[in-house]
């Protein structure tokens, strides 16, 4: 299900209509584009590649590339003659991650869960355009680990991911009409798994955080290679996970739709 932008936790609200209105500025746009076009290329792209896949004027490319290397948004390779992402956006990714209140939150229980289950555990982010990016992890204890990393990128109909933001709709707490045949068990239970769709030997389960809208705007996951994490693990887990997919709503100042499921305890088990 693609994610529009006004249902991304902290798009502009109707009564931020006023500040928001206006017309959108090009160049900022280009600069997205060309920052978006890198971000997909781990080795980086020609200035005729931005230009081809921005879909700009070799020129209009030229001066805007130029202006935002000037600015340390992106670096420039004389060897290899590739543009790639620049040094500057390092400190405004960790700014941005520290200063979003859910990642600030999940973050004790994040830690409590690594620890109980020594698996790594990572916060996903819903994207505007319907991907999802991996914005913090707790490392694994175990000897083989997991290699997403911070920063990875997966598609709008990742396996769990597309499943349990289709289960919940904005606002409402409807169910997605549409959406996967196992939402409605992900709503009932209040998390998801899946067992080697992703690749096989690799398992998942994962709840959401809601936004203040009841939608849910960051995704906890646990990975699990083979028995590390078995169906009779996750049937353990299910009070902390719902535990923590309440308590880091409230605490980021969001809201937990009526019906998901209520446990005893508010805390995750040490």
């Amino acid at each position: 299900m693609a994610i529009g932008p006004s249902q991304q936790h902290g798009a502009p609200r109707d009564d931020d209509a006023g500040e928001q209105g206006g017309v959108l500025v090009p160049a900022v746009s280009r600069t997205v584009r060309v920052l978006d076009t890198l971000v997909q290329s781990a080795g980086g792209a020609t200035l005729t590649e931005l230009a081809n896949r921005c879909g700009l004027a070799k020129s209009t490319a030229s001066n805007l590339i130029r202006t935002m290397v000037a600015e340390g948004l992106i670096s420039y390779d004389p060897d290899t003659r590739r543009y790639n992402l620049g040094p500057l956006l390092v400190e405004y990714g960790i700014a941005a991650v520290t200063r979003t209140t859910p990642v600030t939150e999940a973050r004790p229980y994040m830690e409590r869960l690594a620890e109980r289950t020594r698996l790594a555990c990572l916060a996903i982010q819903p994207m505007p355009d319907g991907h999802f990016t991996a914005i913090a992890k707790m490392e694994s204890r175990k000897a083989i680990k997991t290699t997403i990393e911070i920063g990875s990128r997966f598609g709008r109909d990742a396996p769990l991911l597309s499943r349990i933001t289709a289960a919940w709709h904005p606002g409402t707490g409807a169910a997605e009409p549409a959406g996967d045949p196992g939402g409605e068990e992900i709503r009932a239970l209040g998390f998801g798994a899946v067992f080697g769709e992703y690749r096989p030997e690799l398992n998942v389960v994962g709840f959401p955080v809601f936004d203040r809208d009841g939608y849910p705007c960051l995704l906890i996951t646990l990975l699990g290679i083979g028995a590390d994490l078995t169906p009779r693990d996750v049937e353990e887990l299910a009070p902390d996970l719902v535990a923590a997919a309440r308590a880091i709503t409230a605490r980021s100042g969001g809201q937990v739709p009526a019906d998901y499921p209520v446990v005893g305890s508010e805390d995750v088990a040490g």
